[in-house]
């Protein structure tokens, strides 16, 4: 079952938020144990979550710049300024955190220095994990929600989320817990083994596991920014909506394109019967739009142009840029108006919507 994502802001804004109190204050343990004890693989934590200081100081920007209605220089809304801001994010953690842990193990390597106060460090380590667990389970909520719903496993729905702000709170939080797990183990075998090899160690595979996730956001927040489409089998299943509308006899081409978190704009070519009138089309074309709505709510925008036949895409696109610029669809020369919704919470989608 493919149903849409419509996550509530609200919800993503107190998780940021959640995210910078746990983060900065196990900025500040981590580094004071770091500092009393030396250890490399405590460095590299204190590294991770002072970038993720700077990470959800990005995310929540954008989860603020976004929430903006449209207006006339923004026609389609602000939801791509959290795509960008997100992307900022994932640079922070590819920087900041996989950058100096890496950095502090090539250190630790090349000039060793011993490591002592374990007792400390396992203490911090402990209270870090049951607070990187507990944001992480909040975080986790409606991303496991929505999943539900839908019917796919928590990775699927993770790969289709259009809030990288969320997903980045979540990867952020999961790292963190296996960060400080990490960096746990390197020094317990350090300290059996009297070598500061092992918390070296730790110390470069939490690097790594940062470079991973930093890698799989900077894709994602990539493909959103660069105009994601939505899958293959919801794309089916929006052309077979539309072509089941009385009136409509052919669906040409249709693309449905993310244009912030969840919110899509679909448009494309239907042909329609000969008898119809320019009332009726209009009428076929509202028809068209409410069912696409009723089906997908995160559908804020729809365009669907008359064509007595199907046409290159090449051709389709140029039209259909030259509608997105006049911000209306028409039939016989007249724009055919759909009234918008009021039901959604999210601010970003409440411009004109138009068909």
């Amino acid at each position: 079952m493919n149903t849409p994502e419509i996550p509530d802001d609200r919800t993503t804004r107190r998780n940021v938020f959640l995210s910078l109190g746990v983060n900065g204050i196990e900025t500040l343990a981590l580094g004071s144990a770091a500092w009393m004890t030396g250890s490399v693989g405590l460095r590299a934590q204190t590294a991770a979550n002072a970038a993720d200081l700077a990470v959800v100081v990005f995310l929540l920007i954008g989860v603020l710049s976004s929430a903006r209605p449209a207006d006339d220089s923004h026609p389609l809304g602000y939801g791509r300024e959290r795509f960008f801001w997100s992307l900022f994010a994932a640079l922070g953690i590819f920087v900041g955190g996989a950058g100096l842990a890496l950095a502090g193990a090539v250190d630790s390597a090349l000039h060793p220095s011993t490591v002592d106060h374990y007792a400390i460090a396992y203490f911090v380590l402990a209270t870090t994990v049951a607070l990187d667990m507990f944001a992480l389970v909040v975080a986790l909520k409606p991303i496991r929600k929505q999943a539900a719903t839908r019917g796919i496993s928590l990775r699927a729905q993770a790969q289709r989320s259009t809030d990288p702000a969320a997903i980045t709170v979540v990867v952020g939080g999961a790292c963190a817990v296996l960060g400080a797990i990490t960096a746990a183990a390197g020094l317990v075998a350090s300290q059996l083994t009297g070598s500061v090899a092992p918390d070296t160690a730790a110390s470069a595979f939490i690097g790594l596991v940062l470079l991973v996730a930093s890698i799989v956001l900077l894709r994602a927040n990539r493909a959103l920014l660069s105009g994601r489409g939505v899958p293959i089998s919801v794309l089916r299943e929006m052309h077979r909506v539309v072509a089941a509308q009385p009136g409509i006899i052919a669906v040409p081409d249709l693309f449905a394109v993310v244009v912030g978190p969840s919110s899509l704009i679909v448009d494309g070519d239907v042909t329609f019967a000969d008898e119809l009138t320019v009332p009726d089309v209009e009428q076929a074309i509202i028809g068209a739009t409410a069912a696409l709505r009723a089906r997908w709510p995160s559908v804020d925008y729809v365009y669907l142009t008359p064509v007595p036949k199907a046409r290159s895409r090449r051709a389709a696109r140029a039209s259909r840029s030259r509608v997105a610029v006049a911000g209306h669809a028409s039939v016989a020369g007249q724009p055919v108006a759909v009234p918008p919704m009021t039901d959604r919470h999210d601010t970003s989608a409440r411009g004109k919507h138009t068909a």
